[in-house]
């Protein structure tokens, strides 16, 4: 996972893998057949690291502390592997390790009370927002980014963009605020514990 990560997605490689194993290509192929098994070995591994700290202790806490565990989980095996989240883009994650996450999710939910539509479209929901906010919002690392923005901003002419002129440095510092994605997974599952009461 740590040459894909640092090689990206279209970079990596059997060759390159073999190179890095200090083996011969063919050995690689020994264990998988191509790409794309590899690929799905790697996901598999990555949704262990991600399943691990939930798995190996008894369930505690509410429905929504252990879904929202799940998903900061998953958060955080995006921030420490890069290369899922540009593998997310390429092809579906249905390999068994990937779908032992969805599992686990979907399972809180059923047990949380919420009907089999509501709880595959709630972690469905839950998983877009965890992996578009990973996708797209604030990674390490990206000070310089604040810098851009704030330049950019400050440059707007305010009759123009009076709202975002007026909030430059704020809206700026959404660039690089971890913050916000706990702001928003917090959010949604008020809304949901709201919608669960009700029904």
């Amino acid at each position: 996972m740590e040459l894909l990560d640092r090689e990206g997605l279209d970079a990596f490689g059997m060759r390159g893998l073999a190179q890095e194993l200090g083996v011969g290509t063919m050995t690689v192929y020994g264990y998988f057949r191509s790409k794309d098994e590899l690929l799905d070995a790697i996901v598999d591994a990555g949704s262990q690291a991600i399943l691990r700290p939930i798995t190996e202790a008894e369930p505690q806490g509410s429905w929504r502390e252990r879904i929202r565990e799940l998903m900061l989980g998953i958060r955080q095996g995006h921030i420490e592997h890069p290369a899922i989240v540009e593998l997310r883009y390429k092809r579906p994650l249905l390999s068994p390790g990937a779908l032992e996450v969805t599992e686990a999710g979907v399972r809180i939910l059923r047990d949380a009370g919420f009907d089999k539509r509501d709880a595959v479209t709630t972690y469905r929901m839950l998983f877009v927002y965890t992996f578009g906010y990973s996708a797209f919002g604030p990674g390490p690392g990206s000070a310089g980014d604040r810098d851009q923005a704030l330049a950019t901003l400050r440059a707007l002419p305010p009759d123009r963009y009076p709202a975002l002129a007026e909030a430059a440095e704020e809206a700026a510092d959404t660039m690089v605020d971890q913050t916000l994605y706990e702001l928003g997974l917090d959010a949604l599952l008020d809304g949901l514990e709201h919608r669960l009461r009700s029904s």
